[in-house]
């Protein structure tokens, strides 16, 4: 009787450490890599669980400049800047995106480097994302790109 259940344990305990060690959540990196690539196909509905868009939206269109706006007015900006001919759509369309090294600033913060070289006169243009761990997956909470 004590064999049935030793087995059964262990096959039990095989399973739990199946699970826990089964499929990860994308890195940072592999993220940013996604909304990349979700930004060049103009698809909207895929890119918004890539981001906080409140976080970005504030941190994106910060300084004097932008004051007159509010937070509402921010994010819908910034989502337009997403789609179609949007600012951020044309800029990503008509540059080579080359998404460099990730760096982990904690458990639940990291940054992307990412590059931006323009076609037609090929400089290059540095900037890095900053992304915070929510729940399972790595949300992008700020950016600039111009």
């Amino acid at each position: 009787m004590k064999r049935p259940l030793c087995f059964t344990l262990l096959l039990f305990s095989c399973c739990l450490l199946g699970l826990a060690c089964g499929e990860s959540a994308p890195s940072p990196r592999e993220r940013v890599l996604d909304f990349v690539r979700l930004i060049q196909a103009d698809s909207l509905p895929n890119i918004l669980p890539f981001v906080d868009i409140d976080s970005v939206a504030t941190y994106e269109y910060a300084g004097a400049r932008y004051d007159s706006l509010s937070l509402k007015e921010k994010k819908d900006r910034l989502i337009n800047g997403f789609l179609g001919d949007g600012e951020y759509r044309k800029i990503w369309s008509r540059s080579q995106i080359v998404v460099n090294e990730e760096n982990f600033l904690s458990d639940t913060t990291a940054t992307v480097e990412i590059s931006f070289i323009d076609r037609a006169t090929r400089i290059q243009y540095y900037r890095q994302m900053g992304l915070k761990k929510r729940i399972s997956n790595w949300v992008i909470c700020s950016f600039k790109v111009n």
